[in-house]
C-alpha cells in the first residue's frame, strides 16, 4: 500500500484525555503497519508529543472565548440552529491543512476518514471531498441525529440534525457504525443507501496492557466513574438507590464509597442539598475537574467496582466499556434492557449487575444492594471478546473498506 494516504480528522486525539481520542490513534496506529501513511488533523495540542504525522489546528471557538465577529456568529448557530459543538472555523482551518497536505503528496492515493462527534471533522471531510474529489469515510461513534430527539430543544433544530445526517450519509463514500444496534437502525433510515453502512465495533489495544491493580488496604468498597457526566448519562438514580439502601440499614455508609471524576452538567446528578448530604455522610466523592489520563486510569485499576452509564441509547456502547472490561473487575451498568452493552457484558464473563431506566425504586435498591455484594476480584475477559473486539482486527476492516473504495473510483461521483 505504499503511496496510499489516509488523512484522519478527528477533533479529539492523544494525548488529550478524550474518549473520542482513542479510536482514531488505534486506526491510525494499525493502518501504519499495514503499510499506509497516516496523518492526523487534530484540535488536540500536541505540545510534547513529537510526531510529525499530527498536525494541531487548534479549534478558534476554544483558543479564543467570546473574541470577534467569527465567535458570535458561530455562538448564534449553536444557540438558534444547531446546538451542541459545531466547530465551523475549526473545520475551515483543518480542511485548509489537509488540502494542503494532499496537494504536497503528488501523486499520492488518498482516503479521507473523519470521525464524529464533534461535528468538525464530518464538516472538514465534508469540504475537504468535495474540492479533491478523494473518498471519503464518515466515522460515527454516536448517532448525530438520534441523540438529540429527547433532548429540549425545538422541533426545528431537530429537523435541522436530521437533515445534516442525513445530507453526510449521502454524500459520504462510506459510513461506519460502532453497534449492531446502529447499523440496523441506519439500514431501516437509509434503505437506498445499505451498501454504504458498515459496522466496526469500537475496542481496545492489545499492546496497552489495561491490566488490574491491587486493590488497596481500605475499610469500605469503592465504585468509581472517570470522565464527563453529559447528554443524558444521569448518575441520580444510581445515588438516590445508594441514599435509600443506607438509610433503611441495607448498606452501612462507611462500607461504600461512590467517587465521580470529571466535569458534570447539572442534570446528570441529584440537586445540591443532596449531594452535600451524601459528602457529610462519607459516602459520595465528586470531584468535578478532568484529569491525566493515566490518573484517571489508575483510579478504575484500584476501584472495587466500575460505574458504566449509558441509560439514554438503547443503540451506543459507552468507549469506556472496553477498559471496564479489561480491568475485569465487576461492573455497575446504568443501561438500556437488551443493548449491544448488555449483550457485550453478557459475553465478557466480567461480573456485573445492570439497573434499566424506568424500574422502581425496589427493582434498583436490589440490583445496587447485589452489586456491592459481588467479591472485588478481577476476572480474565473471555476469549470471545479478546478476538472480536481487538484493534488489530478491527483495522483490518477498515482496511478492506478502504481498499474496497479504492476500486471504486466512480462512487463519489455517483453519490
Amino acid at each position: 500500500m505504499t503511496g496510499h494516504l489516509v488523512l484522519i480528522l478527528a477533533y479529539h486525539f492523544p494525548p488529550a484525555n478524550a474518549i473520542g481520542a482513542a479510536r482514531p490513534f488505534r486506526f491510525s496506529k494499525y493502518l501504519s503497519r499495514l503499510g499506509y501513511t497516516c496523518h492526523a488533523f487534530t484540535a488536540a495540542d500536541q505540545a510534547g508529543r513529537d510526531d510529525s504525522n499530527t498536525e494541531y489546528v487548534p479549534d478558534p471557538f476554544a483558543a479564543n472565548p467570546r473574541r470577534g465577529l467569527g465567535w458570535q456568529l458561530e455562538r448564534v448557530a449553536q444557540k438558534a440552529l444547531l446546538p451542541g459543538d459545531l466547530n465551523i472555523r475549526w473545520s475551515y482551518h483543518a480542511s485548509r491543512a489537509a488540502r494542503a497536505h494532499i496537494r504536497a503528496q503528488l501523486g499520492a492515493r488518498v482516503t479521507i476518514f473523519s470521525t464524529f462527534p464533534p461535528l468538525g471533522p464530518h464538516l472538514a471531510a465534508w469540504q475537504l471531498a468535495r474540492s479533491e474529489r478523494v473518498p471519503w469515510i464518515a466515522d460515527f461513534r454516536d448517532p448525530l441525529a438520534d441523540i438529540w430527539i429527547d433532548q429540549d430543544i425545538s422541533c426545528y433544530q431537530k429537523q435541522a440534525y436530521q437533515w445534516l445526517e442525513s445530507a453526510l450519509v449521502r454524500r459520504a463514500d462510506a459510513v461506519i457504525v460502532n453497534t449492531d444496534a446502529a447499523k440496523v437502525r441506519w439500514q431501516e433510515k437509509f434503505p437506498s443507501l445499505n451498501d454504504r453502512i458498515h459496522l466496526i465495533w469500537n475496542g481496545f489495544d492489545p499492546e496497552e496492557r489495561i491490566q488490574p491493580l491491587p486493590v488497596p488496604p481500605r475499610d469500605y468498597k469503592l465504585l468509581s466513574h472517570t470522565g464527563e457526566l453529559y447528554n443524558g448519562r444521569n448518575v441520580a438514580p444510581i445515588l438516590e438507590s445508594l441514599a435509600r439502601l443506607i438509610a433503611a440499614g441495607r448498606l452501612a455508609a462507611e462500607s461504600v464509597r461512590v467517587r465521580l471524576i470529571g466535569p458534570v452538567q447539572p442534570d446528570s446528578i441529584p440537586g445540591p442539598e443532596f449531594i452535600h448530604r451524601a459528602k457529610t455522610e462519607g459516602w459520595l466523592d465528586l470531584v468535578t475537574e478532568q484529569m491525566p489520563q493515566w490518573e484517571a486510569r489508575q483510579i478504575a485499576q484500584t476501584s472495587d467496582g466500575l460505574l458504566l452509564l449509558q441509560p439514554q441509547s438503547a443503540v451506543q456502547v459507552p468507549g469506556k466499556l472496553f477498559e471496564y472490561l479489561k480491568i475485569g473487575r465487576p461492573i455497575l451498568a446504568f443501561i438500556q434492557p437488551n443493548s449491544p452493552a448488555e449483550h457485550l457484558l453478557k459475553g465478557s464473563g466480567v461480573p456485573y449487575r445492570c439497573v434499566y431506566p424506568g424500574s422502581s425504586p425496589e427493582a434498583i435498591d436490589d440490583a445496587v444492594a447485589g452489586f456491592f455484594d459481588l467479591p472485588s476480584t478481577a476476572v480474565a475477559p473471555s476469549p470471545w471478546f479478546e478476538e472480536q473486539f481487538n484493534a488489530e482486527h478491527q483495522t483490518r476492516m477498515l482496511d478492506a473498506l478502504i481498499r474496497s473504495l479504492d476500486s471504486n473510483p466512480m462512487r463519489a461521483a455517483s453519490s
